[in-house]
């Protein structure tokens, strides 16, 4: 029980980070990728937990298999959106940890079916916290402005004083009203 309760506490933390890292690069990929692939992730979830409980009956073993295989296919599409977000966010954040995350992912959802693949997706989750725990977060570059109202102020000659609001001459080199420079 402990085991699930940190387990769902840590992918609420890496929603939280991929969110908060898709809103700081302006790349709704990202938080879009992981949204859906959890969207999968609890779908074959389920459907894979209801196989395996179908397959412990004899007439279940019918409705478990076809359960089953549906649940690994959702767990597939999962791994396949995670991986997306995750090399969009190795080449947004230049750390490659991202990606070995992302591909450790996928072969561990391909390899779940012989029970590996889930210790390969428990190493993705230790490189992908070791990823966010050695990101370091660069500014983005300038963009360019459209209106001198979204441009630095260094970059515009204010034909106003930006202390007290009284219009000065583009020449002016100190405001005339209260002596401040421009």
């Amino acid at each position: 029980m402990a085991l699930n309760f940190a387990s769902i506490i840590g992918f609420i933390l890496v929603f939280l980070g991929m969110r908060d890292l898709s809103e700081h690069y302006k790349d709704p990929k990202i938080i879009d990728g992981v949204l859906t692939g959890a969207i999968f992730g609890v779908i074959g979830a389920v459907l894979g937990t209801l196989g395996i409980i179908f397959c412990f009956t004899i007439i279940g073993a019918i409705i478990g298999i076809p359960l089953i295989i549906v649940g690994f296919v959702f767990e597939l599409l999962m791994a396949s959106r995670f991986k997306k977000a995750l090399y969009a966010m190795a080449d947004r954040s230049s750390q490659q940890l991202f990606r070995t995350a992302g591909t450790l992912i996928w072969y561990g959802a391909l390899l779940s079916i012989i029970v590996v693949g889930f210790f390969l997706i428990w190493i993705a989750f230790i490189i992908l916290a070791v990823a966010f725990l050695t990101l370091k977060i660069v500014p983005l570059p300038p963009q360019s402005y459209q209106t001198p109202q979204d441009a630095p102020a260094s970059n515009i000659k204010a034909n106003f004083c930006t202390n007290c609001g009284n219009p000065v001459s583009s020449e002016a080199t100190f405001c005339s009203h209260c002596g401040k420079q421009i």
